[in-house]
């Protein structure tokens, strides 16, 4: 039984959410995904920070908790990034889904769960999210494992002139 709860994100959890997007503790750079580290682009100030602000403030914001700390985070809204394709039918998209290592599958779990349940308040019947592709797919296996269904493969050209991989996720609800 996990005591993991989620709610809206506030102010007071952006330093927890950044965090993770950048710690080493968290699943975007650990040791399974060695290359990942090299793909983030930080900028000063961190683009992420601005973004994180911005859904924060919008009210978009979902955060993940035990009983000591915050474990994870996401942020949800009605529309996907420019790379995914659009769809015909209302939906919710799942950004930055970002956990703490330690407690990654049971806030992973939790946090789409959450938006699932979003989702169906909101009226929609389609859940997607992206993901980082690179290495061997494992990142895409774990979401798969969590009920999504891949879709498309896409690039992200980065300022250094190298390609994001990413993967679009999917899930009928």
């Amino acid at each position: 039984m996990s005591d993991m709860t989620v709610g809206a994100g506030g102010s007071e959890e952006v330093d927890d959410f950044v965090g993770m997007l950048h710690d080493y503790d968290s699943w975007l750079v650990l040791a399974r995904h060695p290359y990942l580290c090299e793909t983030l682009e930080w900028e000063d100030p961190p683009l992420i920070v601005k973004q994180v602000l911005g859904h924060t403030r919008a009210g978009q914001t979902r955060i993940c908790r035990d009983l000591l700390r915050v474990t994870g985070g996401s942020v949800l809204t009605d529309e996907a990034p420019e790379f995914a394709p659009p769809v015909d039918e209302p939906e919710l998209y799942m950004h930055l889904l970002v956990t703490r290592m330690r407690h990654r599958r049971l806030s992973m779990a939790a946090l789409v769960a959450d938006a699932q349940a979003e989702a169906a308040r909101c009226g929609a019947r389609l859940l997607r999210t992206h993901c980082w592709a690179g290495e061997d797919g494992r990142l895409v296996r774990e979401y798969e494992e969590l009920g999504f269904t891949a879709t498309l493969e896409f690039e992200v050209l980065r300022s250094d002139g190298s390609f994001w991989p990413g993967q679009v996720m999917q899930m009928r609800l």
